[in-house]
C-alpha cells in the first residue's frame, strides 16, 4: 500500500484538485533531481574539477529542463487530472490516473537510469537514435542486467519509490460534510492556468524560442552542461535533427589522418616583441547580414554606388575576393567562425542532435589567453539561437537587444527584427571601450534581413538600387561608416584587428551569382589600422572556417587540441573551400573545382568566380585523385567526429590515431 494512500484525502479532490496534481508532479521533479545526483556520483571523476557552486547551478538550472520533460511526458496525466471533481473522486478513475503516472514517468526514469551506464560510451546524453539499438539490447538483456547490476538495482528502486511515494487518496463519491466545492468558473480558470503553465514549462519559459539541449551549456563548462540536462529531454528534442549515417570511404584512416590540422598551419602574424607581449591586440568581427559579394567585392556589380565606404576599406587592408561562406543561413555561419565547424551534411548545430557534444570554441581559447569576449546582436535574445551558439563557443558576454539602452530600444526598433544597424553598432563600438584589454567582440548586423527596413530619415539621402534589399545595403554601409568614425577616436583602434565578413548570401537575381558557387560567395576583409599585419595572399581561396584558426593565430593562441577544418590566413596555404548543397559537394581551389554528386559521380571544371561548369578542367589523374580523396576525407572526418564526439584532436592525429 502506498505510503501516502490516505493523503491528501477526499476533501482535497473536492476542494483543491489542482493542488493534488501539483503534489503528484512534485514527486517526479524530486525523482529527476535524485537521478541527476546519481549521475553525478556515478561519474564523479568527470566532475572532479568543477566548482561546487557550478555543480549547484547545474542542479538548479536543470529543473528548467526537468519541468520541460515532465510537461511533455505527462500530457495525458495532466489533462485527465483536470476532470470534474466528481470524476476524480471515483476509485476507477484514480486507478487510471495512477497507471498513467507510473507507466509514463516510470519509463522516463528508467531511461535516465540507463543513461548513467550509457554515457561513458558516447560522452553525450541519450538521443532518439538509441532506440535503433533496442533489438541488440533485447538480445543482450541477460548479460546487461548482470554486468550493470548496480543500475538494475537502481532502476528497480526507482520504480518502487515511484509507486511508494505516489500521493494516492481515498475516494468519496460526494463532497464530505462541511467541504465547500469551488464554483465551476473557478475550476475552469484553474484548469486554464494549469494548461498555460504546462505549455510554458514544456517550452522552458516565455522566451522567443523553446529551449533545446544547446541552452544547457550557456556560460557553463561542458561537464556542467551535461549534468544540467536530463536524458528524457534530450531524447524528446533529438528527432529534430536526423542522425548521421556513418561513412567509410577509406578502409583505413591513413588518408583522413593525412589532413593537415590547423594547428600545424599556425604562424605568428607579427614578430614577437616586448610591446606585443605587454599589450596583445584586440579583435572585432563585424558580420554583415545577407551581404553577398554581389554587393561588396564582386565583379561587374550592378550597383557599386551602394557601398562607397566599404569599398574604401578594401584599399586599407587585405580583401579576399575568393571568399566563401560554409552555409546558407545565419545560424550556420557562427559555428564555422567561432567553433571551426563547417556545415557539410545539413546538420546545423543549433538544431542538431550533436549539440551536446564537447565543443571548444574561440571564446574558450581566448579566455584562457586573458581575453574578454563579447557578442553583440541587436535582435531579441534567442533569435536564431545566437545566444546559445555564442555560449557554446565560450563567449562570456552576450548582448541581445534587451541589454541595449532602453532609449535605443525605443527609438531604433525597426518594427520587425530588432535594432537598426547604425544605433546597434554605435552602442557596440562604445561598449567595447569599457572592456578590459585585450578583448574580442563579434558584432552581427540585421538591417539587410528581409523585410529590409531602414530609418525613414534616410529615405531620400541614400541610394535605393533596383531591389528592396539594395536600400538596406546602402544603409548598412552608412552604419559601418559611422561605426569607424567613432572607432577611430578610441584609444584601442590602432591595436585592433578588424575582420569584416558576411554570414551568407541573399537570394540573387544576378545570373553570375545565382550559381552553385555564387550562392556562397561573401566578402572577407582583414584590416589592422596599426599596420601590424604581415604580407597576406589576397588571391587565396578563403572560407568561414578559416576565420577560427586565424583569430587564434593572430592572438598567439596555438591550442593543443584543434578542429581539422580551416587554415589560418596568417599561415602560407593556397586555400580551399568545401561547400555542399543537398549532399552535392564542391571542393574549390584556384586551379580547379571538383564536384561530387550524391550518386558518387565526379567532374572537375575551371574555377571562375561566379560561374560553374562553363569550362571542363582536365587535371592530371594523380591531381584529380588527390582532390577527390581529400574531399571524401573531409566528409568522413566531419561525419565520424560528430558521431563519436571527437571533433577536437591533437595536431597531426586523425580519427584513426590512438588517443
Amino acid at each position: 500500500m502506498p505510503i501516502l494512500t490516505r493523503w491528501p484525502g477526499p476533501h482535497r479532490f473536492w476542494r483543491d484538485p489542482v493542488g493534488v496534481l501539483c503534489t503528484r508532479l512534485a514527486v517526479v521533479v524530486a525523482a529527476y533531481s535524485a537521478l541527476r545526483l546519481a549521475f553525478l556520483l556515478a561519474h564523479r571523476g568527470i566532475f572532479a574539477d568543477i566548482a561546487a557552486t557550478e555543480l549547484l547551478q547545474a542542479f538548479v538550472h536543470g529543473v528548467r529542463f526537468d519541468l520541460s520533460a515532465i510537461a511533455y511526458t505527462n500530457v495525458p496525466f495532466i489533462l485527465l487530472s483536470l476532470a470534474p471533481s466528481a470524476w476524480l473522486a471515483r476509485r476507477g478513475y484514480q486507478w487510471l490516473l495512477r497507471g498513467l503516472f507510473v507507466v509514463g514517468n516510470g519509463v522516463a526514469l528508467l531511461l535516465m537510469v540507463a543513461d548513467i551506464g550509457y554515457y561513458p560510451f558516447t560522452g553525450t546524453r541519450l538521443t532518439a537514435d538509441v532506440f535503433a539499438l533496442a533489438g541488440d539490447a533485447t538480445a543482450q538483456a541477460d548479460q546487461l542486467f548482470v554486468n550493470f547490476a548496480g543500475l538494475t538495482v537502481l532502476g528497480v528502486a526507482t520504480l518502487a519509490a515511484l509507486l511508494l511515494f505516489y500521493p494516492a487518496a481515498a475516494v468519496e463519491r460526494t463532497p464530505p460534510a462541511g467541504v465547500s466545492v469551488p464554483p465551476r468558473w473557478r475550476r475552469l480558470a484553474s484548469a486554464l492556468a494549469v494548461i498555460t503553465l504546462s505549455v510554458l514549462a514544456a517550452r522552458g519559459g516565455v522566451q522567443k524560442k523553446p529551449i533545446n539541449p544547446i541552452h544547457a551549456f550557456g556560460g557553463r563548462s561542458h561537464e556542467a552542461g551535461v549534468l544540467t540536462l536530463n536524458s528524457v529531454f534530450t531524447i524528446l528534442q533529438s528527432p529534430r535533427g536526423r542522425a548521421l549515417e556513418p561513412v567509410t570511404y577509406f578502409a583505413s584512416e591513413a588518408t583522413v589522418d593525412s589532413l593537415p590540422p590547423v594547428g600545424e598551419g599556425f604562424r605568428a602574424p607579427r614578430a614577437a616583441s616586448e610591446a606585443d607581449t605587454a599589450r596583445p591586440d584586440n579583435g572585432v568581427v563585424p558580420v554583415l547580414e545577407s551581404f553577398g559579394s554581389e554587393f561588396w567585392g564582386g565583379d561587374a556589380r550592378e550597383h557599386p554606388e551602394l557601398t562607397p565606404f566599404l569599398d574604401s576599406l578594401r584599399t586599407q587592408g587585405t580583401f579576399y575576393r575568393e571568399s566563401f561562406a560554409n552555409g546558407r543561413r545565419s545560424m550556420d555561419a557562427l559555428p564555422s567562425m567561432l567553433l571551426g565547424l563547417p556545415l557539410y551534411r545539413g546538420q546545423s548545430l543549433a538544431s542538431s542532435r550533436y549539440q551536446g557534444n564537447q565543443w571548444i570554441g574561440a571564446g574558450h581559447f581566448l579566455r584562457d589567453a586573458g581575453y574578454h569576449t563579447a557578442f553583440f546582436h541587436g535582435a531579441p535574445r534567442g533569435t536564431m539561437y545566437f545566444d546559445a551558439i555564442a555560449a557554446l563557443a565560450g563567449i562570456e558576454d552576450f548582448y541581445p537587444m534587451e541589454r541595449f539602452p532602453e532609449a535605443v530600444q525605443d527609438s531604433a526598433f525597426d518594427g520587425h527584427w530588432g535594432l537598426f544597424d547604425e544605433e546597434a553598432l554605435q552602442f557596440a563600438v562604445r561598449q567595447v571601450g569599457t572592456f578590459r584589454e585585450p578583448w574580442f567582440a563579434t558584432m552581427f548586423t540585421i538591417s539587410t534581413h528581409h523585410p529590409f527596413q531602414r530609418p525613414s530619415r534616410y529615405a531620400d539621402s541614400l541610394p535605393t538600387g533596383s531591389r528592396p534589399i539594395h536600400a538596406s545595403v546602402a544603409y548598412t554601409d552608412l552604419a559601418v561608416r559611422r561605426f569607424f568614425e567613432v572607432a577611430r577616436t578610441q584609444p584601442w583602434f590602432a591595436h585592433t584587428l578588424f575582420i569584416i565578413t558576411a554570414d551568407h548570401t541573399p537570394p540573387s537575381r544576378a545570373s553570375r551569382y545565382d550559381t552553385p558557387l555564387g550562392r556562397y560567395m561573401v566578402p572577407t576583409l582583414l584590416l589592422h589600422p596599426g599596420g601590424a599585419l604581415p604580407p597576406l595572399d589576397a588571391a587565396r581561396v578563403v572560407q568561414h572556417v578559416d576565420l577560427f584558426p586565424s583569430i587564434l593565430d593572430f592572438a598567439g593562441v596555438h591550442p593543443a587540441r584543434v578542429p581539422r577544418f580551416g587554415h589560418s590566413l596568417f599561415a602560407p596555404h593556397p586555400g580551399e573551400a568545401v561547400l555542399t548543397t543537398d549532399e552535392t559537394y564542391w571542393i574549390v581551389r584556384r586551379d580547379a573545382v571538383l564536384e561530387r554528386t550524391p550518386d558518387g559521380r565526379e567532374r572537375t571544371f575551371a574555377y571562375e568566380r561566379e560561374r560553374t561548369g562553363a569550362t571542363e578542367a582536365r587535371l592530371p589523374a594523380a591531381r584529380r585523385a588527390e582532390q577527390s580523396q581529400r574531399l571524401l576525407a573531409y566528409v568522413q572526418h566531419y561525419t565520424m567526429s560528430l558521431i563519436t564526439n571527437s571533433f577536437y584532436r591533437e595536431p597531426g592525429r586523425g580519427i584513426g590515431a590512438s588517443q
